[in-house]
């Protein structure tokens, strides 16, 4: 079985794709697309702000001091690549991380970077 450079064995579905990228073409495109969903730094901001937990948009350009339009059409971006969620309570929008390994991901790329 494949493993990264730190030893940790990769699951079978990485396995199958290092085996034949040429027959796995739609994973390694939404690969890509989460990788240029991750390439701007107001987008960076904004996943860092919802990795700590739901927030509306407000508590969004407060915490990333992006304006409420930047951040809105942002997060329809981030949302239709399924990486964003949204619960609505009441006229309230509440968005969240749909995945915790987005979370990592970033992490992991700031503590490679710092």
């Amino acid at each position: 079985m494949a493993s990264t450079s730190d030893s940790t064995p990769v699951n079978a579905a990485v396995n199958q794709l290092l085996r034949d990228p040429e027959g796995n073409l739609e994973a390694i495109s939404e690969t890509a697309d989460l990788f240029k969903a991750l390439a701007t730094p107001s987008r960076l901001k904004m996943l860092l702000v919802l990795a700590h937990g739901e927030a509306t948009v407000t508590h969004i350009v407060e915490s990333t001091e992006l304006s409420q339009p930047l951040v809105s059409q942002h997060l329809k971006f981030l949302r239709g690549l399924h990486l964003v969620g949204v619960n609505r309570i009441g006229r309230e929008a509440y968005y969240s991380l749909k995945d915790d390994h987005v979370a990592h991901i970033i992490l992991d790329a700031l503590a490679h970077t710092v």
